[in-house]
């Protein structure tokens, strides 16, 4: 996909839905009123980007038939036509959501963990001196 799988609309930008990359959370697809572009959340809807698609038409990226380009770091924007862009599926939005909600879990657990250790250490300390 363009830039990666979008995992769905985060808000809307000129008008037109903004798309949050499924495992890159830093990375979207935002229109600038021109074009719609991979960009970071910082330049939402500014012409700042990596991947640009000209289709002003289309209301989502993953509607449009026209033909991606990538800037080459320099000045250039070549074509990029095997570059395309699709809505998640229903169990690639689920199995996001299911590996999201592990990773909570074993952050908070890792949390609980620290917090135990810490607490013990500050029982050894008061209870030796």
């Amino acid at each position: 996909g363009a830039g990666g799988g979008a995992a769905g609309i985060h808000k809307q930008v000129n008008a037109r839905p903004v798309w949050k990359h499924a495992t890159h959370e830093d990375r979207y697809l935002a229109f600038d009123g021109v074009a719609w572009l991979a960009q970071e959340r910082v330049n939402l809807g500014r012409a700042d980007g990596w991947l640009e698609l000209f289709d002003a038409g289309c209301v989502s990226p993953d509607q449009s038939r026209q033909v991606w380009n990538a800037s080459d770091g320099k000045d250039g924007w070549p074509a990029q036509p095997t570059i395309t862009c699709r809505r998640p599926t229903d169990a690639e939005v689920t199995a996001e959501a299911v590996a999201a909600s592990l990773l909570a879990e074993e952050e908070e657990a890792s949390a609980r963990s620290a917090r135990r250790k810490a607490a013990k250490k500050g029982k050894k300390k008061r209870g030796g001196g």
